[in-house]
């Protein structure tokens, strides 16, 4: 099966979706049918030139998205939680043949105005955030000299070196407020607009302190790529488990444990155990703002059977300790 469009905000897309699907829309919103597959898309236009697509859904045949090019200045910010494979040509990142594994775990612009061709698999869970935007949605936020030097610097960062931005812990926790079939927000437009100038805010900022550092990342090869992203999604799968020791991780990654602390910095920003421990601290913060759990309960879920130890992790990243961010927290509550 295969849908052509061309379209530059995706309400539009998605009703060429849903006439595709034999769906119907129902606030900017289409459940996949059975008899195509499983899962659910929706999409919002927001202020700026900003779209938005979610989906979360497994189609049964193999789908062939072909955009055509729409000769408008916009790109396209993918966060792909997906295996899949793409094809294509051009100067896209998301086209490349043999990045399947890459493409699971990524972050990739792209230009709307170059012609694309996506593959998805049948029985493949496609589960992803795009964000259509314009050199306008950014103008508030940079002058026009940075954007083209940002959205430049990174096509030819990505011609030369091939490098993959990768869809880290943090991103996965924003993306992750996004990936629902009902956002149960009484503020739902604002909250949606937050998280997508959020991510977008995040990309910037990384591309541009790469571009200002002048300290490329190493040039790593597709399948060394994928094999850091395992030892990523090992690192927090579970933090009420102690990580994994870098002798493990070397050998599951069949990398020397120096190459390994060197490759991972490079791509992830930061060393292992400080990444791991970085990211262990903001879910314990998660934790800690829903209001579901008691801070002992929160210690031991993220790998603390001394609660003072948990207390004073949790201060040294976050300049506070529990106790301080709950009551914070109650009093703000008090005043909504």
């Amino acid at each position: 099966m295969e849908l052509l469009y061309n379209s530059t905000n995706y309400i539009d897309f998605l009703r060429l979706l849903a006439i595709q699907f034999g769906a119907k829309v129902h606030n900017n919103f289409i459940r996949i049918p059975d008899a195509i597959g499983t899962g659910y898309v929706w999409a919002e236009n927001l202020s700026d030139g900003l779209s938005i697509l979610v989906t979360d859904g497994v189609l049964k045949k193999e789908y062939i998205f072909n955009r055509h090019p729409s000769h408008t200045q916009s790109y396209i910010l993918h966060f792909n939680d997906i295996n899949a494979e793409s094809d294509g040509g051009g100067d896209n990142p998301d086209l490349k043949n043999g990045d399947s594994q890459i493409l699971q775990q990524a972050v990739l612009l792209a230009n709307i105005n170059i012609a694309t061709k996506f593959v998805l698999p049948a029985n493949v869970r496609l589960r992803t955030v795009k964000i259509i935007f314009e050199k306008n949605s950014l103008l508030p936020y940079m002058t026009s000299e940075v954007f083209d030097e940002f959205v430049g610097s990174y096509f030819s960062e990505m011609a030369k070196t091939r490098v993959i931005e990768p869809l880290d812990a943090e991103y996965r926790d924003i993306v992750g407020e996004l990936i629902k079939e009902k956002i149960d927000h009484p503020l739902r437009n604002i909250f949606i607009n937050n998280r997508v100038r959020l991510l977008l805010e995040r990309f910037a900022v990384k591309i541009m302190t790469r571009i200002s550092s002048k300290s490329d990342m190493q040039k790593l090869s597709d399948d060394e790529i994928a094999r850091l992203m395992m030892v990523e999604a090992l690192l927090v799968k579970d933090y009420s488990l102690s990580p994994p020791t870098i002798d493990k991780l070397s050998k599951l990654s069949a990398m020397s444990p120096t190459k390994l602390k060197r490759d991972f910095k490079s791509m992830y920003g930061s060393p292992i155990y400080e990444y791991y421990q970085k990211n262990r601290m903001a879910y314990a913060k998660k934790l800690l703002t829903s209001g579901k759990y008691s801070i002992k309960e929160i210690g031991m879920l993220v790998g603390y059977s001394n609660l003072g130890h948990f207390a004073a992790a949790f201060k040294k990243e976050f300049d506070v300790l529990p106790s301080e961010m709950i009551n914070t927290k109650d009093i703000r509550l008090e005043f909504q």
